[in-house]
């Protein structure tokens, strides 16, 4: 179940955003642990007396709570204008890492669903094994066979299926990157 946002929790991840603050550095300020930060962030505590006294000063320098979070599209005011060859090369460099990461992804892909189909398979494999006749000059064919199907339907170690949930998170953040650098050349363009 998800927990209630909290108007303490809002307005402490509204100071650390508009005042690019981790939440350690928040914690500096607000002669508080970091713990605390993270429960009043979390939900888990209310916002006490001191912290909000703390947040006091610097209250007033936030945004409404809706323009907190202005759009990437839109550049803040008084940033220059964007060097266009520089976004189309930081274009070109993220479609080319992110081929190279699909490439990989799916190879990991491939791999867990080759894993799937032995595994799936396995039951029926192992007792036509065992059902088999040994050869007269094999003797330990039916065993080595279990054994040899038994390793094809692992599924993926840890490492790979971790590394698989990795290369996805990094693939979506370059399909954001580069829908970004999109909109930033268009309004360019305009």
């Amino acid at each position: 179940m998800a927990r209630r946002s909290h108007i303490s929790t809002n307005l402490l991840v509204r100071v650390r955003a508009w005042f690019g603050l981790d939440q350690e550095a928040l914690a500096l300020y607000l002669g508080a642990s970091p713990s605390l930060v993270r429960s009043i962030e979390s939900g888990r505590r209310a916002l006490t007396t001191d912290v909000l006294m703390a947040l006091r000063p610097l209250l007033p320098h936030l945004p409404p709570a809706e323009a907190a979070a202005p759009s990437p599209a839109t550049p803040p005011p008084g940033l220059p204008v964007p060097d266009a060859a520089e976004l189309d090369f930081r274009r070109r460099v993220c479609e080319q890492q992110a081929a190279k990461l699909g490439r990989e992804l799916a190879a990991i892909e491939g791999r867990a669903r080759v894993a799937a189909r032995w595994a799936q398979a396995l039951p029926k494999l192992l007792q036509a094994a065992s059902e088999s006749i040994p050869a007269p000059d094999n003797p330990e064919r039916p065993a080595w066979l279990a054994d040899w199907l038994t390793r094809q339907a692992r599924p993926l170690p840890p490492e790979a299926a971790t590394r698989g949930h990795l290369l996805r998170a990094r693939l979506a953040g370059l399909t954001a990157e580069l829908a970004a650098l999109a909109a930033a050349v268009a309004l360019e363009n305009d």
